[in-house]
């Protein structure tokens, strides 16, 4: 089978393929290539569509799911401002309640009496004194 039977519009030449200008393949514009039809036209157009539409639904559900998560993360940021602010309000009551003030009146709610001075004890004698303890001269 030749060349020429394939490939018509290939003009080959006659003395070999030696040289690179010899080399150039010659194409005659419009021989061998036939048009196509409008059926062909038709399907080209209908698959070039579906495919644009294909692409466009994809971005779409993009869109929407970046948008949604961009509502849940809203959703987020507000519920962290509000249990902040209960840290901070419970974390206020608990320093009101911490004060020496409250903490004595709830003892006395409670029936405890305030502490009175400190008595020491002299072991030596093991008599009990008011105010500040004796201290005896010897191996202290």
């Amino acid at each position: 089978m030749a060349i020429q039977e394939l490939f018509p519009g290939l003009d080959l030449p006659l003395r070999g393929l030696n040289s690179r200008r010899e080399r150039k393949l010659h194409a005659v514009p419009g021989e061998g290539i036939q048009p196509l039809s409008k059926e062909h036209r038709r399907i080209f157009a209908a698959i070039l569509s579906v495919t644009f539409a294909i692409g466009l639904l994809v971005l779409l559900a993009i869109n929407i799911l970046l948008t949604q998560d961009a509502f849940v993360l809203q959703h987020l940021k507000q519920e962290t401002n509000i249990t902040i602010d209960q840290r901070d309000a419970l974390i206020q009551k608990l320093a009101a309640k911490s004060s020496p003030d409250q903490l004595a009146a709830t003892a006395i709610k409670l029936g405890m009496v305030p502490a009175g001075a400190p008595k020491f004890i002299d072991l030596n004698s093991g008599i009990g004194t008011n105010g500040t303890a004796r201290r005896s001269g010897g191996n202290g």
